[in-house]
């Protein structure tokens, strides 16, 4: 096997940035804290893909706005991504746990008190891991927490060594590289009474696409949490969370999607289901725009 070039730690995506993290959360003064971060921002604005495919997203979401006010949003993006992987470096390492508020709680409490599996369905906001955190503390269930695997493998390895330290036994992390294998092992978790965590606002290589529509533009959703749902008989639960301050945080539980056998073609059974989910993700990001970490253009000929 070939090694990696060795100036490959230190692109955006390299192993170099979440090591540095995770060295400063040890070492740096916690006053010192916002200048570093207020710093990372500017300097990750210097990312040309990401910060075009954040304004690109922004030109739907705020579709009256200048360019010059989109670039400003921007910024304020990539400061709130700063603060939230800062917050979970913390938590991984120095066991800080955020505060956190609750909206939807009688949603939440309705998952919890399921007999059968679930999926909690989610976005590119906040942190898997500090929501996991949570849900372990509640330890009612095993949460399988699904996510694509990074771009580099450096960065792959280090995060999988990072979980295997840190994660709970209620919590179970699985990263997508072999999309058929899991979904088998997905649906035999959910039978038996498991809840699944997948994140639902963007397609990744080997993922089937459904067509839906975003802030009035065509997107394309993953249609494998909603396949499941249906296969399984299980219920979604649609999930966000949103960062409300310094090392404060709010999950937002909607109500259940259902996804049933009623048509002649598996495409108009999910149809209602992704178009609903849709409905709740622009909702959501319509009130959070800055908390969305989609870095990549989510609709249109997906050039920024």
């Amino acid at each position: 096997m070939t090694r990696p070039a060795w100036w490959r730690r230190f692109l955006v995506r390299g192993v170099f940035w979440r090591q540095g993290l995770h060295w400063a959360v040890l070492n740096v003064p916690v006053w010192l804290e916002p200048l570093v971060i207020a710093f990372w921002s500017a300097f990750f604005l210097l990312w040309g893909p990401g910060r075009r495919g954040v304004m690109y997203n922004l030109r739907a979401i705020k579709p009256r706005s200048f360019a010059l006010t989109n670039f400003f949003r921007t910024y304020n993006v990539f400061w709130n991504y700063a603060w939230t992987i800062t917050d979970n470096a913390r938590l991984q390492e120095l066991r800080t746990v955020p505060d956190w508020e609750f909206a939807g709680w009688e949603h939440f409490e309705r998952l919890q008190s399921l007999e059968t599996g679930a999926i909690m369905l989610t976005a590119h906001m906040g942190s898997y891991d500090l929501g996991a955190q949570l849900f372990g503390e509640m330890k009612t269930r095993t949460l399988i927490t699904v996510r694509a695997p990074e771009i580099d493998p450096q960065t792959q390895q280090f995060e999988e060594n990072l979980h295997g330290r840190t994660v709970g036994e209620a919590v179970n992390v699985s990263f997508n590289t072999r999309a058929n294998d899991l979904a088998f092992d997905l649906l035999e978790a959910a039978g038996r009474g498991d809840i699944i965590a997948i994140q639902g606002d963007r397609v990744t290589a080997g993922v089937s696409p459904f067509r839906s529509t975003l802030f009035g533009k065509p997107a394309d959703l993953p249609a494998g949490p909603f396949a499941l749902a249906m296969a399984a008989r299980i219920p979604i639960f649609p999930l966000f969370i949103v960062r409300r301050g310094r090392r404060r945080y709010q999950l937002i539980t909607c109500a259940p999607i259902f996804v049933e056998r009623r048509s002649r073609t598996r495409d108009e059974d999910l149809r209602g289901a992704v178009d609903q989910w849709a409905s709740e993700l622009e909702t959501v990001i319509g009130r959070a725009w800055n908390q969305w970490f989609m870095f990549e253009p989510f609709y249109g000929d997906q050039r920024a």
